[in-house]
Formats: C-alpha cells, sequence, structure tokens
C-alpha cells in the first residue's frame, strides 16, 4: 500500500494586525430613503477582526404614504462588530457584525390630538453589519465601498457608503 504523507503549512492572515479608520457617506433605506455619515476604526488582530463604528442617518425622500412632513427623521447608531478580513499590499476585504445601540427620532402623532404631531425620541438595540472592500492609493490612503445594515425594531435599513480610508497601522501584507 503506497501513502502520500500531508503537509499544512499556517498562512497568516495578510492584513494581520493592521488598523485602519474610514470616514463614509452614501444612502439607506430607513425611512424609505435616507442619507447617512459616519466613522468606523478597524482593527485586525491575530484571531479576528474587531471594528467599531459611529453612524448618522436622515430621512431625504419621504415615502409616499409618510403623513407628518413636521420635521426629518433621524438616527444615530454606535455598534461593535467582530468578524474577518483579507487582503494584499494593493486591497483589502472585510466584514463583521455585533451589537449596537440606535437612538431614532421620529415624528408621530400627539397623544392628546390627532391632528398634531410631535417629535419622539427612541432607544433600542440592533445587530450592526457591515462589509467593506477598499484598494490603497498610496501606502496610507484608500478609498472603500461599504454595504452596511443594521437590523433592529425601530428602523431596520440596509444601505451603500463610498468612503475615504486612512491607514494608521500596517498589516503582514504590506
Amino acid at each position: 500500500l503506497l501513502t502520500t504523507p500531508a503537509f499544512a503549512q499556517y498562512t497568516a492572515n495578510p492584513i494581520e494586525g493592521m488598523q485602519w479608520l474610514t470616514v463614509s457617506g452614501g444612502l439607506n433605506t430607513a425611512d424609505n430613503v435616507s442619507w447617512q455619515a459616519g466613522a468606523s476604526f478597524a482593527k485586525r488582530g491575530e484571531v479576528l477582526m474587531t471594528q467599531m463604528r459611529a453612524m448618522y442617518s436622515q430621512e431625504l425622500i419621504e415615502a409616499p404614504d409618510d403623513t407628518c412632513f413636521a420635521s426629518k427623521n433621524k438616527l444615530i447608531e454606535i455598534g461593535l462588530m467582530w468578524g474577518d478580513g483579507w487582503g494584499g499590499r494593493y486591497w483589502y476585504v472585510s466584514g463583521g457584525a455585533g451589537r449596537g445601540l440606535n437612538v431614532r427620532s421620529y415624528c408621530d402623532y400627539a397623544i392628546q390630538n390627532k391632528d398634531e404631531f410631535r417629535t419622539v425620541t427612541a432607544v433600542t438595540s440592533g445587530v450592526p453589519a457591515q462589509i467593506d472592500a477598499g484598494i490603497w492609493v498610496s501606502k496610507t490612503i484608500g478609498i472603500n465601498l461599504q454595504l452596511l445594515g443594521n437590523w433592529n425594531f425601530r428602523q431596520p435599513y440596509m444601505g451603500a457608503h463610498l468612503g475615504c480610508v486612512w491607514r494608521m497601522k500596517e498589516g503582514r501584507g504590506k
């Protein structure tokens, strides 16, 4: 009986140790169509990637059946996500999901008079998720496309952003 030995070799993740900050903007599906701006910080450790983000959304195009035009609906979210990524010298991809806190301000009927509107502020937890695909245009500056979302009970959404990335620490892929 002939046997062939098998060899396994560990390959370190090329973005291990890399840290980057992204400032981005785009559109999402909150309140029909909303504009959104935010920042996220990512760090790839030895085992996984940790990502923190803060986002602000504001209603841009009201829904056709919207009854309140007194104010624009707004959403502020902060989130902590875990995931992984991979990359090379000129590119990277990453993704993660986690837990977040959402503060939403929206227009609703007044309690006493159904002909009047009031602004309501509500807090809820959410599940933020994000996928990034970026290219490095220099050693420290890049651009990326982000697909993101937040599943929560007040205003879940999906969206897309274009971002500017600043690499603060290089990974193994340099």
